[in-house]
């Protein structure tokens, strides 16, 4: 009788240590260790007075690794332009990085990763840009 008893007992504690973990058959260790590497969208983009997501299907920033992002966009009705650049992340700080060349011109950007959203804000061409991506 004490050894059914103990043998429920054990039974239902398993259980309940098993139900209070969920594991993500989509999760990696990558996702783990460095949640900010993944695809970010433009979910808001202003060059002066004009809205660009009315004129691109998209606009991504992909970290590939943690040494190197993808900047690739479309315009509507073009075709597809994909940029590698090198990056470097401070754990601490959240904060990237990173210089890419695109269309001839060179861009540097610092800005800080947090809640899986991050802002580039720049002058460029005497307008300001403004740029939100989300994960």
């Amino acid at each position: 009788m004490k050894k059914k008893l103990c043998v429920i007992i054990i039974a239902v504690i398993s259980c309940l240590c098993l139900c209070a973990f969920t594991f993500d058959a989509n999760s990696s260790v990558k996702t783990l260790t460095k949640p900010y590497i993944t695809t970010y969208d433009c979910t808001f983009a202003r060059f002066g007075n004009v809205d660009l997501l009315e004129k691109y299907d998209y606009l991504k920033i992909t970290f590939i690794d943690d040494k190197e992002l993808e900047v690739s966009f479309k315009r509507k009705n073009g075709k597809k332009h994909t940029y590698t650049c090198d990056y470097t992340y401070n754990e601490e700080t959240r904060q990237f990085e990173a210089e890419i060349g695109i269309f001839g011109f060179r861009f540097k950007q610092a800005t800080v990763i947090e809640n899986g959203k991050f802002t580039i804000s720049m002058p460029l061409l005497g307008k300001p840009l403004a740029m939100i991506f989300e994960s």
